[in-house]
């Protein structure tokens, strides 16, 4: 157990308290760059349930939960609401993870929070949003459910096959971003105005906003989008190729400069009337695109994807070996940048995996203890907000509290 005043002040966010009451992936990850970048994290955790990230995600949680502290209470209860709201008093940022109005039916809607806290910052991050129409709210939501509704899935496979979703969870993660972004700015503005904010985040809308061109050229021009599954479906040298010794390599002939260099070794001759200097990409459907494709699967076929890699690179164009794991273990940049790195876990065993991302010249981000057991943290948070050790027993004898060990290993 570690009591507020024990937690170390680093980072750009110290000083700045959130609160989470959220399950799987999305709003833990996004409290978890608040915990990495210095903030008091608390993770409320059901009292009856456990998270099923401890059971259903192997080791996310282990990663995804380090630095926070945690709560496990059942905020259903009378004396839990009550806690709750007692908690929000000082807390800057409050994410939540329910389906439109599960708060407010639970008395707890965003009038209620501001009550006691004014300049309280409130995420609520769901499938479909918290407003529009009733069944879509209440509809049950994750993240393949997010990226088949959000058109995201749609765009994903190959040509003529079953489409699929891109992997791992990228509707979870970049609702996470989002949601840290934009409460870390609302936060900016409660400081100078007094005023919190309600963040209506649904996961949907996130993973259609960041789909680049393609919705508006169908808005515009009623342009559909073509999957390419491994391939650009339009371009020559952009993509998938296979080695010799059976891995991968993905490249992109793309601009000018890359045309220049990497043409001539391949053989093909850059700056001429067929190929003029102003030329940034060659088509597939074009015979200059075709002979560069068969000139590169021919190159691919006969070399290793290291040797790929290198003789590439080395002419200007944009290549790398798809990397496995083993690969980026033993890759010597990322030994140099310390990608990965270990940590103890809650009952003091260490335990490996990825580091603390971007990089602080002046604020450095840090680990400093593991993802915490159920109520692990639970006396401390209550003795901080004025319970006495009789009021606490008296809570765990109610069932509005749990405690008890739990670390899965897979």
């Amino acid at each position: 157990m570690v009591t507020r005043a024990e937690i170390p002040h680093f980072g750009l966010l110290s000083g700045v308290k959130v609160v989470h009451n959220t399950v799987s992936i999305a709003g833990p990850f996004a409290a978890e760059l608040y915990a990495e970048y210095g903030a008091d994290v608390i993770w409320i955790e059901n009292a009856k349930v456990p998270c099923m990230s401890r059971v259903a995600t192997g080791n996310a949680w282990q990663q995804d939960r380090r630095n926070q502290r945690n709560l496990s209470i059942d905020i259903s209860l009378p004396e839990g609401k009550e806690i709750f709201l007692k908690l929000m008093e000082d807390t800057d940022v409050f994410i939540s993870a329910a389906r439109g109005g599960q708060y407010e039916k639970m008395g707890l809607g965003d009038e209620v929070l501001w009550e006691r806290n004014p300049r309280l910052v409130i995420v609520k991050i769901s499938g479909f949003g918290q407003t529009g129409l009733p069944d879509y709210m209440n509809r049950p939501s994750y993240d393949p459910i997010a990226q088949a509704f959000g058109g995201y899935m749609a765009m994903n496979g190959f040509p003529g096959m079953p489409s699929m979703p891109t992997n791992p969870l990228t509707a979870d993660y970049m609702s996470a971003l989002f949601a840290f972004g934009t409460s870390v700015a609302a936060v900016m503005k409660s400081r100078e105005t007094g005023r919190g904010e309600s963040i209506d985040l649904a996961q949907y809308e996130v993973l259609m906003r960041t789909q680049s061109r393609y919705p508006m050229d169908f808005l515009e021009q009623g342009i559909p989008f073509v999957k390419e599954g491994s391939h650009s479906a339009y371009f020559a040298g952009y993509g998938t190729y296979s080695c010799l010794d059976e891995k991968e390599v993905y490249m992109l002939y793309l601009g000018a400069g890359v045309l220049k260099r990497g043409l001539p070794f391949m053989g093909i001759e850059f700056g001429t009337e067929k190929i003029p200097s102003s030329t940034n990409l060659l088509y597939l459907s074009s015979s200059e695109g075709q002979v560069l494709e068969e000139k590169i699967k021919a190159f691919c076929q006969s070399h290793t994807a290291e040797e790929v890699e290198k003789a590439f690179l080395a002419n200007g164009v944009p290549c790398s070996r798809i990397m496995d794991y083993n690969d980026c273990l033993k890759d010597p940049q990322y030994v140099a940048r310390e990608v990965f790195t270990q940590w103890k876990k809650a009952n003091g065993e260490p335990i490996r995996g990825v580091n603390i991302f971007p990089k602080f010249k002046n604020h450095p981000a840090k680990i400093w203890r593991g993802a915490p057991n159920i109520g692990m943290d639970n006396e401390d948070i209550l003795t901080d907000l004025g319970l006495s050790e009789e009021q606490i027993k008296e809570l765990y004898a109610k069932g509005v509290l749990t405690q008890r060990d739990y670390i899965n290993n897979i």
